[in-house]
């Protein structure tokens, strides 16, 4: 979730009125400055309000249809086996060992950028603080400065090259632009995925029955998958504004509204016992990818890595189980069996 300016006087929550407000639009707007201490311009498509957000979506969505992500799948899968067999083979954290490079080295395949890999593994999980524990944006705009000049020279054919070139509305993108929808491609699917999959491992290192179903039926990989990404709701929550902050010179400081996902992925109303992991759930509308004109633009993305990382997991690893040196951080009341961070998740091997 992105910080803001100013604290958060309100939480919309429960899956309709989480749906409601995502589709509402004109009552909480998108049109906000987030993560203000690292950055000036504005992540986009994400937050801008229609009808430029669509704009930006419709130049975008070509590279992040079903079928344009598809054709990695090979790719995807020769990672999977290679970074799965390592982990296993050396052991250590889950999240910088595994999740992090894999994540990473599937960006660089969709994004045809193999050179840049190491240097986003070591970044870290969060983008913000890759130079050290106090959040900066330094590194991540050297890195979009230095590859908008490289773009623009056009020497490569890669993403940074389609993106530098794209057209909005009859213009070329400007450098401003360049930055807030690269920034969004390399901040947006990075620490949320790394969860989702370091808790697809936690999870299957808990439950030897899941393992197990998983294991003998490929069929259920799809609705599993859904369930995790409920449970786990890698992004949690995200802001709005009820006052648009570029056309209004008077911003009360309490315009700011929290979009509760978590909140709509535990409603009663909806999910039969929602605080456990069933995944033979039959009907799940989770919310993990948001809902609406901003629903998650790489979803594919996520649900193509995680099945075929889950393949691969079953195929080379395992059994096994989760390790008490692991350091996770668990949600309070309710949820206090969800995980809200991944610190560190050591699992021990019985191979």
């Amino acid at each position: 979730m992105a910080v803001v300016k100013v604290p958060i006087s309100h939480e919309i929550s429960g899956h309709k009125a989480v749906r409601q407000a995502l589709r509402d639009t004109g009552t909480y707007s998108s049109d906000l400055q987030g993560d203000a201490d690292v950055r000036e311009y504005r992540q986009l498509p994400l937050e801008v309000d229609p009808p430029r957000h669509h704009l930006f979506r419709t130049a975008l969505a070509p590279y992040f249809v079903k079928p344009a992500i598809e054709k990695f799948i090979p790719e995807f899968e020769d990672l999977a086996r290679k970074h799965i067999t390592r982990f296993f083979a050396e052991g250590g954290d889950v999240v910088t060992n595994l999740a992090l490079p894999l994540v990473m080295g599937n960006l660089g395949v969709i994004y045809n950028r193999p050179q840049d890999v190491q240097e986003w593994i070591e970044w870290g999980p969060d983008v913000w603080t890759a130079a050290g524990p106090i959040r900066s944006g330094d590194v991540l705009h050297g890195y979009l400065d230095r590859i908008y000049e490289e773009a623009l020279e056009g020497k490569t054919a890669d993403m940074w090259r389609e993106i530098a070139t794209l057209e909005i509305d009859g213009k070329v993108v400007s450098a401003e632009e360049f930055r807030g929808i690269t920034g969004v491609l390399l901040a947006g699917g990075r620490d949320t995925v790394v969860k989702l999959l370091t808790g697809i491992v936690w999870h299957l290192g808990n439950s030897q029955r899941d393992f197990e179903l998983l294991k003998n039926d490929s069929t259920l990989f799809d609705g599993a998958i859904d369930e995790l990404l409920r449970f786990l709701s890698p992004l949690p929550a995200m802001a709005r504004t009820t006052v648009p902050e570029s056309t209004s010179k008077e911003l009360p400081t309490d315009r700011y509204v929290q979009i509760s996902f978590i909140s709509a992925n535990f409603d009663e109303t909806v999910f039969e016992n929602p605080f456990e992991i069933d995944i033979l759930r039959s009907r799940n509308p989770h919310l993990s990818f948001g809902f609406g004109p901003h629903t998650c633009i790489g979803n594919h993305i996520t649900e193509i890595e995680a099945k075929v990382f889950l393949k691969a997991l079953l195929e080379v690893a395992g059994p096994w189980i989760i390790s008490n040196k692991s350091e996770i951080r668990f949600y309070e009341g309710a949820l206090s069996n969800v995980p809200a961070h991944f610190a560190q998740l050591i699992v021990d091997s019985s191979r």
